[in-house]
């Protein structure tokens, strides 16, 4: 009898240890960063069957591998979009070393002739969108983070609707978690209503599939192949902040896009699309005219196959910067390599302005951005906190030519984790609209100095910093 309880704990020795071995292995062969693959040794060998057991739970990135089993589509499939031929001068721009690289990481060219509208709040935004969706004939493509089911979202679902019934072909794309806000009253009603609408990522297939945080984050409309709208702003009644609650008015901004980047952004509701359902959508009808003078960029970003797309494009334009930096963002928490151009370009004499929301819908991330702070003012980085109503704004301004919008903030969720769509821009006058509204933002707001910073108790201090441990699940 001694002998075989002798046996038996020798056998779960051997055990424990080649579980530690293997999930240590892996860690060594497979973490990018040595300080994360030395914790994570550690951890499996110093705490037997916990360690592991914590190592094969959170401490392996499953977005790659987890995208590719489900079928998505390969961004660089949009590299087989053809430059359109147009009449716009080629001659030599600004930022030219930062447009070699990002047309070598996102695989697309640089479309000319575009034109670009500036859409302030859901009073602007969601007339425009309404109208485009009432005028379309051919077909209508939604993607939605967000879109609730009551007031403005009951004049969305009327819109699509009464577009199938005189023969449109309609597509809604909702996100998994999204849906939540709704209750999924939204997906319940387009359908009722002959919608085709798709769920991406579905609660009941996330959680087995560890996919909770793939999230498909973008906000997209396109209607015949002609006109495009994509930003920040959800399909939701705080976006009409002049009659919303004040303390649910939420700023924001979409814009109107017309000419040939309209078909970047098609392909990529396409793919997004194939990813959902495996449904490979028909070729459609895309506009390639111009319509403007804007060259502009679809920047499609997500963990598939070529990671970190987003932050390697913001790296290099940040880097370009020759005078002036101005981004807007409701979260920022940026990892490494944004944090280290953004203070290099301070130091090198560039005007770096950071503009966050004074009050923050997510309170813990509020918490974890002033602990961060200190990490930019030490370097001339000019931080202000815009005033109520929330501002959810995602925007990034450089120099006096160069502007990019979109849905991504700027943290690890984002920048990671999501499926998230940004536009580059290139175009002086549409770059000092930006910078106009920008600066009059900027007067209204308080500026955050290392004195205002350090006035807080020792308590709120250490509050914040232990929220800013958190920053990479955030």
């Amino acid at each position: 009898m001694i002998t075989f309880w002798l046996t038996l704990n020798w056998l779960i020795q051997l055990l424990l240890i080649m579980l530690s071995v293997s999930t240590a292995l892996h860690a060594l062969m497979n973490k990018n960063d040595p300080r994360s693959s030395l914790l994570w040794i550690i951890t499996c060998f110093s705490l037997p069957f916990v360690g592991p057991i914590l190592y094969l739970v959170l401490g392996i990135n499953r977005a790659h591998n987890k995208v590719l089993s489900l079928g998505a589509v390969a961004d660089t499939s949009l590299s087989t979009i053809p430059k359109p031929i147009t009449s716009v001068d080629k001659k030599s721009r600004p930022l030219s070393p930062h447009q070699r690289l990002s047309l070598a990481v996102t695989g697309l060219p640089l479309s000319e002739g575009n034109q670009i509208q500036i859409l302030s709040q859901g009073e602007n935004a969601y007339p425009a969108m309404l109208k485009s969706i009432h005028e379309a004939t051919e077909w209508v493509y939604l993607s939605m983070y967000i879109f609730e089911s009551n007031g403005v979202g009951e004049q969305f679902i009327d819109a699509l609707a009464d577009a199938v019934e005189r023969g449109v072909n309609v597509r809604v794309l909702l996100d998994g978690v999204g849906s939540w806000y709704s209750l999924g009253q939204t997906r319940k009603a387009l359908v009722a209503r002959g919608v085709t609408t798709l769920t991406f990522l579905p609660i009941g297939k996330m959680l087995p599939r560890f996919t909770l945080n793939l999230r498909n984050h973008r906000k997209i409309l396109l209607c015949d192949g002609k006109h495009a709208f994509t930003g920040g702003m959800n399909i939701r009644q705080c976006h009409l902040v002049q009659t919303c609650q004040p303390n649910r008015a939420t700023k924001d901004f979409m814009f109107s896009l017309k000419g040939p980047v309209v078909q970047q952004i098609g392909q990529i509701f396409e793919n997004d699309w194939f990813y959902a359902c495996g449904e490979k959508l028909p070729s459609k009808y895309y506009d390639i005219n111009t319509y403007g003078q804007s060259s502009c960029r679809a920047i499609s970003d997500g963990p598939g196959i070529n990671i970190n797309v987003l932050t390697k494009v913001m790296i290099s334009a940040l880097n370009s910067a020759q005078s002036s930096i101005t981004l807007v963002t409701p979260y920022f928490l940026p990892p490494n390599g944004l944090i280290i151009a953004l203070q290099s370009a301070a130091l090198r004499g560039v005007d770096v302005s950071i503009l966050l929301p004074v009050h923050n819908n997510q309170p813990y991330i509020h918490w974890a951005m002033r602990n961060n702070m200190r990490h930019f003012l030490a370097y001339g980085v000019k931080i202000y906190y815009q005033p109520s109503p929330f501002v959810h704004s995602k925007l990034l301004l450089i120099d006096d030519h160069y502007c990019q919008i979109g849905s991504a903030n700027i943290d690890s969720r984002s920048l990671r984790l999501n499926f998230e769509l940004n536009v580059e821009i290139f175009d002086a006058d549409f770059a000092q609209s930006m910078a106009k509204i920008i600066n009059n933002d900027k007067q209204q707001a308080i500026e955050i100095t290392p004195q205002k910073l350090n006035k807080r108790s020792f308590v709120i201090k250490a509050w914040d910093a232990f929220w800013w441990l958190f920053t990479p699940y955030l």
